[in-house]
C-alpha cells in the first residue's frame, strides 16, 4: 500500500480532519508525531504509546546514521524495529540538525560538511546521502534534505535556503523515481522554506508542488523567531499547497502552536518540547504550565494533575515527591512527567479532532489560548 491522504473535513486555511493511509496503518489528523530521535523515546516503554493515543512516530536519519548506522539498524529490523513500534514512522532527513549543530556556513552546492557528533570529523551530507539512508532505515515517510535558515527574518538568507532546497528537492525527487516511486513502499515530502516572507514562501510552494511529492512540510518556522512569526511562515505556505494532501509543520509541540497550527490548516507536527519540557520539570495542563521545582509546590499531596488519567498521574505520586526527586536528580520524576506531557498533547489533539467534527474548535481554541498565549486570545477577542 502506498501513502494516501483523505481530506474528510475543511479547507486550505481551516481546521480540518483527515486520514494519512500508510503501509503501517492510519493516523486521524490533526496528529502529534513523539519524536524519538536516535530510535529510542527517553523514559518512555514502546508499549505505553498506543493507550495515550500516538498512532505515528518520527525518528531522525542523521543520527540514526552517524550511531549506530544504517546496516546495524537495518539487521535490528529497520526503524520500526528499533524503535519496536508496528506503527507508521517518519523520518527527518537532518535538515535541522546542520542548523543546531552550526553547519550552515559549511553548505556547498553538493550539500553539507556537518561535524560527526559522535566520533568526530566531518560528514559530507548530501541530498543523495540523506535519500539513501531514508530508503535503508525504511520509514513509511522520508523528509527531503533542505536548508533551515538560521535567520528567518534575512530575507537573502531565506531566499537563498529556498534556491537549494529546491534544487535539493529536484534531486531527491529524480532518486525517489529511479527507485520506483510509490511502488517502493516509501512517500516523500517535501519541505517549504522562505522564513517570513510570502513571495518566498508562495515561491518554494509553487515549485515544490510542480514535481509532486506525497505530502508537504513547512519548516524553518520554529528557530526562535516567536510565535507570531512562526504563524506568517504557515499563513504565508499553507494557501499554495494541494488542498487534498498532508501538510505538516516541524518542529512545532507546545500547546498554543498546536492549537494555533491547526486553525491555519496544518495536520501533521512533531517537536522534542513535551517530553523535554517534563525531563526538566515543567507539566502541561489546561490551567497551562506548572513548574514544579518552583517552591510552592514544595509540600503539595496531589498528584501532577488531579483531572488526568495518565500513568503518571494515576500514580498518585505527590506533586512535592516530585519536586523532592527532581531536587535529588532521581530517575522516576522526569519520567512521570515526560509521560504526562506526552499523554497531554495527545489528548489535546484527540480533542481538537473531536471539536473540529462538532463545530467546538472554536471553544477549545479560545480555552487553550486563555492558558497559553492570552495576548493572542484578546486579539481574537478584539476582531470577533
Amino acid at each position: 500500500m502506498t501513502l494516501q491522504f483523505e481530506l474528510l473535513q475543511g479547507e486550505a486555511q481551516s481546521a480540518r480532519l483527515g486520514r494519512l493511509h500508510t503501509p503501517h496503518g492510519s493516523v486521524q489528523t490533526p496528529a502529534f508525531m513523539p519524536v524519538a530521535t536516535r530510535g529510542m523515546m527517553r523514559g518512555i516503554f514502546p508499549q505505553q504509546l498506543r493507550p495515550m493515543g500516538v498512532e505515528m512516530a518520527l525518528c531522525n536519519s542523521f543520527h540514526l546514521y552517524a550511531r549506530p548506522g544504517v546496516e546495524v539498524v537495518q539487521k535490528l529490523g529497520g526503524v520500526h524495529g528499533m524503535l519496536a513500534w508496528d506503527g507508521p514512522i517518519l523520518t527527518d532527513s537532518g535538515g535541522f540538525q546542520v542548523f543546531s549543530l552550526g553547519a550552515l556556513n559549511q553548505v556547498h552546492k553538493d550539500g553539507v560538511e556537518v561535524e560527526h557528533p559522535i566520533y568526530g570529523g566531518k560528514i559530507n551530507w548530501t541530498p543523495k546521502l540523506a535519500f539513501e539512508t531514508q530508503a535503508g532505515l525504511a520509514p513509511d515517510v522520508a523528509m527531503l534534505l533542505d536548508i533551515c535558515p538560521d535567520k528567518p527574518l534575512d530575507q537573502k538568507i531565506c531566499a537563498d535556503a529556498v534556491q537549494r532546497t529546491v534544487e535539493w528537492a529536484r534531486i531527491q525527487r529524480d532518486l525517489h523515481d529511479q527507485r520506483g516511486g510509490a511502488s517502493s513502499g516509501q512517500a516523500q515530502f517535501a519541505i517549504v522554506q522562505g522564513g517570513v516572507f510570502g513571495d518566498l514562501r508562495e515561491q518554494c510552494a509553487k515549485q515544490l508542488v510542480e514535481m509532486e511529492f506525497d505530502g508537504y512540510a513547512i519548516g524553518g518556522v520554529s528557530v526562535g523567531e516567536g510565535h507570531e512569526a512562526m504563524m506568517k511562515g504557515v499563513e504565508h505556505s499553507c494557501p499554495y499547497l494541494p488542498l487534498q494532501q498532508a501538510r505538516y509543520l516541524m518542529g512545532v509541540g507546545t500547546p498554543q502552536d498546536l492549537v494555533e497550527g491547526v486553525a491555519r490548516g496544518i495536520d501533521m507536527f512533531d517537536c522534542v518540547f513535551p517530553a523535554r519540557a517534563g525531563r526538566f520539570g515543567t507539566a502541561l495542563t489546561d490551567q497551562g504550565r506548572l513548574h514544579l521545582l518552583n517552591a510552592k509546590f514544595k509540600d503539595d499531596a496531589r498528584p501532577i494533575d488531579p483531572e488526568c488519567d495518565c500513568e503518571g498521574c494515576l500514580s498518585k505520586v505527590p506533586r512535592g515527591a516530585l519536586r523532592a526527586g527532581f531536587k535529588s536528580k532521581e530517575l522516576l520524576p522526569p519520567i512521570l512527567v515526560s509521560l504526562h506531557n506526552l499523554h497531554y498533547i495527545q489528548k489535546l489533539m484527540q480533542r481538537m479532532r473531536t471539536a473540529i467534527a462538532d463545530g467546538s474548535f472554536a471553544q477549545l481554541r479560545m480555552n487553550i489560548l486563555r492558558s497559553y498565549l492570552p495576548a493572542r486570545l484578546a486579539e481574537l477577542e478584539r476582531n470577533a
